[in-house]
C-alpha cells in the first residue's frame, strides 16, 4: 500500500459525537477510518488492521494504557499515536505522542510516516 489514503487510521474516542466528526473528516480528507471507543477494542483492532497511525485524545479513560499497551507491543510498538487538538495540549515529557494542531497537520503526518 504505497498510498498513505489506503492505511486505515485508527480513532480511539469514547465520546460518539466526537468520533462520528473525526471519522467524518478523515473520510472527506480520502482516509480510510476504524473506530474504537477504549484501549482494550483499540489493541485488538491495531492487531487485525495494522493502521498506519492512530488518533486519540488526552481525556480518554484508557489514554494511558492505550499508551503503555502499544509502546510494549512486538509489533505495533513504533505505531505513531496523535492527539489533534486545536488548542495545543501540554504533554510533558511525552515524546511517545505527536500532538496536531489541525487535520492539515494529520495529512502531512499521513504523507510522512506510514510505513509499508
Amino acid at each position: 500500500m504505497d498510498n498513505p489514503a489506503q492505511w486505515p487510521v485508527l480513532v480511539v474516542e469514547d465520546v460518539s459525537e466526537i468520533a462520528a466528526q473525526i471519522e467524518a473528516m478523515l473520510l472527506r480528507r480520502g482516509h480510510r477510518a476504524v473506530m474504537a471507543s477504549d484501549a482494550k477494542e483499540a489493541m485488538k483492532i491495531a492487531e487485525a488492521d495494522r493502521p498506519g497511525l492512530i488518533i486519540t485524545d488526552l481525556d480518554l479513560p484508557t489514554f494511558t494504557l492505550l499508551i503503555q499497551t502499544i509502546r510494549k507491543h512486538a509489533t505495533l510498538n513504533n505505531l505513531v499515536i496523535a492527539v489533534i487538538d486545536i488548542n495545543g495540549p501540554e504533554i510533558d515529557g511525552r515524546s511517545d505522542v505527536t500532538v496536531l494542531n489541525d487535520f492539515n497537520e494529520l495529512d502531512q503526518l499521513l504523507t510522512s510516516t506510514i510505513r509499508h
